[in-house]
């Protein structure tokens, strides 16, 4: 987003309590572009249908511990920790994920939100007790996530080519505005936007549809040849 707007953004988010302000790394589309996207648009579906029986366990916490709550119970296990056993297992490799160790996450759990993050960091007893173990540099540098080159590859080339091509074969005008999504695809192209993410989202679902609804996509998967043989 331009400064203005995204100034303006955190100063609308800023005024709202945090039930209606945080829910997770799922938020995409704003109800604005919902409205636009969907062709069958409710304005009383909202996140807050998913979030508040979460959020109803967690009152009188501190608002750290209330947004890991929250994430715990739709973020990890909906997504992040289903995505990576799913990579992980379909190319015969052991995950490991050491925070999630019961012992590690019962010390986690207890932690006073000032030992979480302070006003110039993140992770902070995390941080503190790796001091002896981890050099400086890769203790203190900044966040990396694990990021694909969708916002680029939308932009030019063959999956530009295949956006445009699944969203013309695509069967789900009665659920999605297909003319609303094209909107979106030229907008990102040109650079006006950034909408890879809300694109993403949608043709995922465009191609989910077409397998298991529509049967016009049969996905070929090739067998993995092992350099070995049993």
């Amino acid at each position: 987003l331009p400064d203005g707007m995204r100034g303006k953004s955190l100063l609308h988010r800023g005024s709202l309590t945090l039930e209606e302000r945080y829910y997770g790394n799922a938020r995409s589309f704003s109800d604005e572009q919902l409205r636009a996207t969907l062709a069958q648009f409710n304005p009383d579906w909202t996140h807050t249908d998913v979030t508040a029986p979460i959020y109803a366990e967690s009152a009188g916490w501190d608002p750290v511990a209330r947004m890991q709550h929250l994430d715990l119970f739709t973020w990890l296990r909906g997504d992040i920790l289903v995505k990576a056993d799913k990579v992980t297992m379909a190319n015969s490799l052991e995950l490991r994920v050491p925070f999630l160790d019961p012992e590690v996450f019962a010390v986690a759990a207890k932690l006073p939100y000032d030992q979480k993050i302070t006003r110039t960091t993140t992770k902070y007893a995390l941080r503190r007790a790796l001091e002896p173990i981890v050099p400086a540099h890769v203790l203190h540098r900044a966040k990396l996530g694990f990021p694909v080159p969708i916002r680029h590859w939308l932009r030019s080339g063959e999956l530009l080519d295949w956006a445009y091509a699944t969203v013309n074969a695509s069967q789900t005008g009665d659920l999605i505005n297909l003319d609303a999504v094209r909107q979106m695809l030229e907008e990102h192209r040109s650079g006006i936007s950034d909408h890879s993410r809300r694109l993403w989202t949608v043709l995922i679902f465009m191609l989910w549809h077409a397998i298991f609804i529509e049967g016009s996509v049969t996905p070929q998967i090739s067998e993995p040849v092992y350099p070995v043989e049993l």
